[in-house]
């Protein structure tokens, strides 16, 4: 939608929640988490695509060429922290303490 509130236009359309959304840095795709997995579509809502992987609050690096995002293991208390490449290939998990790790967003200087 416009910054006053108008034009808002709905993205998806599954009959599951979508949450997490974060632009890409260049502002043409928006990468969100359902209960399927991680997906990113482009800014207009088309393309929607599964990474194939499952997590939760995907934020995309500055230079658009990584995802870091949360994964429950081990136990519904175990929330751990991974990254991937924006192809959702690559995963490394980056965490291993036995705690809720969560809402992971790369720092851009820009927003400070």
């Amino acid at each position: 939608m416009n910054a006053d509130g108008s034009g808002r236009t709905r993205l998806t359309h599954e009959l599951t929640s979508n949450s997490s959304p974060s632009w890409s840095p260049d502002g043409r795709q928006i990468i969100y988490a359902t209960r399927n997995g991680i997906q990113v579509m482009n800014a207009d809502g088309s393309g929607q695509t599964q990474l194939g992987v499952s997590g939760d609050s995907p934020s995309w690096s500055a230079d658009g060429r990584l995802i870091v995002f949360t994964r429950y293991v081990d136990n519904e208390f175990n929330n751990e922290i991974f990254v991937m490449n924006a192809d959702g290939s690559g995963e490394t998990r980056l965490t291993t303490v036995p705690s809720f790790d969560f809402h992971p967003h790369w720092l851009r200087p820009a927003a400070w």
